[in-house]
Order: structure tokens, then sequence, then C-alpha cells
């Protein structure tokens, strides 16, 4: 009896193991990468527009880095730059700066980047012990100061739009009017910020003290219970509601983070396949993407940034071990990179696909027109060349977009550097 129960056990988990090895899971150790070192991911950085330096000047990514020593006049240090967002206040910076077309965000998102510079720099440095406990130091201070904590949530503004004090739409209600104030940027911005602090706090995690981590992790639960969760569970949709594919894979990648931290690699598979019915909603069958590629002037660049998240998305689950990402969708993606070459290099025939969907979330006026690859989408001739067949060289000539691409260092859509997935 007791032989005939080994036998059984046995058979249950050999089967028990054929059965993960279909789609093994395993969170990378350093989320988006398995190595990192000089040679797999060295960030180069420059000074933005909301950094402390002049812009587009070389930056130092060390924490302990004082400009006195190579730039004496700015006068300035990335610790006390980075430490400068505890008083950040995202609901008052986006009501004074922003509006439907323009989100003005380089407050928070050029610290976020820098934040991720020094890490990366203290790794593969090897500068980890010297380092590590004044990021950590950082990264609690942004915990304990609620960074983000006060912004709107995605319910606190249905209820304004319900009582009339918003408008419902963008655009003025979705009239094409881009001067209007589009308030659902703040949770949307929240959301990324809070995905992207994750990722370093996962880089950072055994850095942290006790009562750092004990800080860091109730801030990281808000984070995502607050915006991260419901905004991906809203925008991962695949009923007629469903537009559009933006930053973080729509959410995905942002969710990604949270599961990370929390160790939870059985629950990543779901959310993948979340993203998978979101993307492959919202891609036509031609290439074109919902919303993303008709965005009147501004249609090219945002169609650019669908391409960049889609790739993504298929480049964090072949990375993580899904290995059931469907081969339709596959090439409904690679489709989307025949449109954007064909926008970068012909944009009447281009436009000559009508927009199905009527909306009118965009603008005509010319002076807002961006004819180029979506700035932060900084490695998507990279990733175009590393996960489809099509032709990489024309994004790769963009000669606008390598022009406005070279202030950043960390693409924003998924809070790191792509080339470094490995």
């Amino acid at each position: 009896m007791k032989k005939l129960l080994g036998i059984v056990v046995l058979v249950s988990l050999l089967s028990g193991s054929a059965y993960a090895k279909k789609n093994d899971i395993v969170i990378p150790k350093y989320f988006f990468a398995n190595e990192l070192t000089k040679e797999t991911c060295s960030l180069e950085g420059v000074h933005g527009k909301g950094s402390w330096g002049k812009e587009y000047w070389e930056m130092d990514l060390a924490i302990t880095h004082v400009s006195k020593k190579k730039n004496p006049e700015l006068q300035g240090n990335n610790y006390d730059h980075l430490m400068e967002l505890t008083e950040y206040n995202w609901n008052k910076d986006h009501e004074a700066r922003s509006n439907s077309i323009y989100v003005n965000h380089e407050k928070h998102t050029n610290r976020l980047a820098l934040l991720h510079g020094t890490i990366i720099y203290a790794i593969v440095n090897n500068k980890m012990d010297e380092h590590g406990p004044i990021i950590a130091k950082v990264m609690a201070a942004w915990a304990e100061a609620g960074v983000m904590l006060n912004t709107l949530t995605s319910k606190e503004i249905s209820i304004l739009k319900d009582q009339g004090k918003v408008d419902k739409l963008c655009y003025g209600g979705g009239k094409a009017k881009g001067d209007k104030p589009c308030i659902s940027h703040r949770p949307h911005e929240a959301q990324i910020y809070g995905a992207t602090y994750i990722q370093q706090a996962y880089l950072m995690k055994d850095q942290f003290t006790k009562e750092q981590f004990q800080i860091i992790d109730k801030y990281i639960d808000t984070l995502y219970k607050k915006y991260i969760k419901p905004w991906a569970t809203k925008e991962l949709t695949t009923k007629k509601s469903a537009r559009g594919f933006i930053q973080m894979a729509d959410g995905t990648i942002s969710v990604l983070s949270y599961l990370a931290w929390k160790d939870k690699p059985e629950e990543v598979a779901k959310w993948i396949k979340k993203g998978i019915g979101k993307a492959n909603k919202v891609i036509y069958e031609d290439g074109y993407i919902h919303n993303n590629s008709f965005r009147g002037v501004r249609d090219v660049w945002y169609h650019s940034q669908g391409v960049n998240n889609l790739l993504g998305l298929y480049a964090i689950a072949e990375l993580w071990g899904y290995n059931k990402f469907p081969k339709k969708l596959k090439k409904k993606i690679d489709k989307t990179v025949d449109v954007l070459n064909l926008g970068l290099t012909d944009i009447k025939t281009y436009r000559k696909r009508k927009d199905p969907s009527g909306m009118q979330n965009f603008t005509k006026n010319q002076a807002h027109a961006t004819y180029h690859v979506h700035q932060m989408a900084i490695s998507l001739d990279w990733l175009i060349e590393k996960y489809t067949d099509r032709d990489h060289t024309i994004v790769a000539n963009d000669r606008m977009w390598k022009s406005k691409k070279s202030g950043y260092f960390v693409d924003r859509n998924f809070g790191f550097e792509p080339k470094c997935m490995n």
C-alpha cells in the first residue's frame, strides 16, 4: 500500500512539474534583467528640464555626486535634488501647468529616472555598500512624506464628473479642445509613479533596514490599492469601452511591479493575459491601433507610443517565462510596426485610414504637431530589431526623435532602459 501511495505521489509531482514547465514564471533578479553589469546596462545621464542642472549637460548618476567637482557653477547634488520630491504636490503642479495636450510631469519623472540611475550605477559599479544606505534614505523619505498619495483617485474624479464639476472627457468633453484641462491625467501619472517607485524598491529590497522596509512596504500597498490596481483593472478590459494602449503596457507592467515586490509569481500569468486581451482588442487587423493611431496632428507620435508598449508587453512576457503569447496577436503587433514606418515615410497615405471610433481627443492645431517617434520610447528601434522581423532603420533614422530622446536615459513607459533587458 505504501509503495502504491509513493507511486501516486511521484506521478502527481512529475505531472505537476510538467504542467509548471509549460508556463514557468520566474521574476528576474532585477525585475527587467537577470544580470546587471557595465556591459549589459551602462546608463549615461543628462540633466533634464526638471533637474537642478543645465538641460542636456552630462550628469553623474552616483547618489554621492556633488556638482562642484565637475560643474562648479551649478552648485547642486543628486541627493538634495531627489529629497526635494518630499515637498512635491502633483495635484497643484498639474492644475497649474498642464492641459489635455501637454502633461508637464518632469518634476517627478526626472527624479524617478535619476533614482533609477543611482541604483543601477551602484549595482554595476559595485558601490551598493556605500551608496545603498543613502538611496534607501531617499526612498524611505518619499514613503514617509506620502509622495503622490494626495493625488485624486479615479473614483474621486468619477464623483466630480457626476457632479458636473469637471469635464467627463478630456479635450473639452471630447470636442478636440486641447487647451482644456484633463483631470484624468492625475491618477494616471500616480500609477506610473507608483509602478516605477516599486521597481526601484524591488532593486533595493536587500538594502532597507527593518524599519525602512515596513514604511516602504506600507507605502507601496497604498500606491497599489489607490492607483495601480484600479487603473489597470479599468484599462485592461476587452469590453466596448477599451481604448488605446499606453504607458506601462496599459498598466500590466505596473501590476507586475507590485507582484515582484510581493514575490507572487503565481499571479503573474493572470495579469499578462489581461494585457494580451486588451492588446488584441485594440489592434485592428491592419495594424492601426484604436485611439493611438488617430490623434490629429500627433497621430504618429501616439501610434509609436502604442507600438513601444505593445512590444514592451511581449518582451517582458518572454523575459518572465510566459510562453503562451498568442501568435496571431504577435503578428498584429508586427503590423503596427509597418503602420509606424508608413507614418514616418508617407503621412498622407497613413492618414487615408479613417478612425472608426469617431473619438475627438486630439488637436488639429499644427503648432502642436509631432511628426516623430515618441521621445520617451528611447529604444523603440532596438525593440523592433530584437522582437520583430520588421525594418527598424526607419525609426532609427528619425532625426527629430534622436535629437529629442537624447535628454532621457530611462524609458518612462516601462520605468527602465529596455536595452538592459536580459
